[in-house]
């Protein structure tokens, strides 16, 4: 086809991700204000780019279990020739 000098497949590449990289770049992409110049750091686009995750999460509390039932009743089979037919 005139007027192309990539391949056909390079095109389908680009056609395929373009609106991907768009949404990415007005969606995912936020903006960070500072005061003053001094402020902007490699750090501090670290930690805007990586936030440290919480590791430590306070884990929920397990309620404590019912309280007794009173004690353990055991119930013993019926000897043979004992109790109702």
């Amino acid at each position: 086809m005139p007027g192309y000098a990539c391949p056909i497949k390079e095109r389908m590449l680009y056609s395929s991700s373009k609106n991907p990289v768009i949404d990415l770049l007005e969606n995912g992409l936020s903006l960070l204000e500072i005061g003053e110049g001094s402020e902007l750091t490699e750090e501090y686009l670290l930690d805007e780019i990586h936030p440290k995750q919480n590791l430590h999460r306070p884990k929920f509390a397990k309620p404590k279990g019912p309280a007794n039932r009173g004690a353990k009743r055991l119930t013993k089979a019926p000897k043979d020739g004992e109790g109702n037919p």
